[in-house]
């Protein structure tokens, strides 16, 4: 279930819904939870590439980095808030660990997320 939800949303149909899921739908995807805000949804990658892996991913229909507003802010910043928590709950403080989002051609879903990782990468 959760590859096909990642299929549709990296398909033209993804781009109407994605938003909409994340927005408004957000209780509703079956994801393997790691924190949750009003704003923010925190699961583990269905395909990691770090031995663990969290996308972090605002809960309002933003397509990219490229297209944030002001009144989006707001959300990126609860983003970032919620990478520290996770980063201090799973005392990587003090070790290895990579917070990055994709854009243009590299982004494959077309709502912003962001990745934290830690740990080795995966054989994919």
């Amino acid at each position: 279930m959760k590859q096909t939800l990642f299929i549709i949303a990296k398909s033209p149909l993804g781009e109407l819904i994605i938003g909409l899921a994340f927005g408004k739908l957000s209780k509703l995807l079956p994801v393997d939870r790691i924190k949750e805000t009003n704003k923010i949804l925190a699961f583990k990658h269905p395909r990691p590439y770090w031995k663990e892996h969290i996308l972090i991913v605002p809960k309002k229909a933003i397509k990219s980095l490229t297209e944030v507003t002001d009144a989006d802010l707001e959300y990126i910043s609860e983003a970032f808030q919620v990478a520290r928590e996770i980063i201090k709950e799973r005392g990587w403080k003090n070790s290895d660990f990579t917070i990055v989002t994709n854009g243009g051609k590299r982004q494959e879903v077309p709502q912003i997320h962001f990745h934290l990782g830690s740990g080795p990468t995966l054989n994919i």
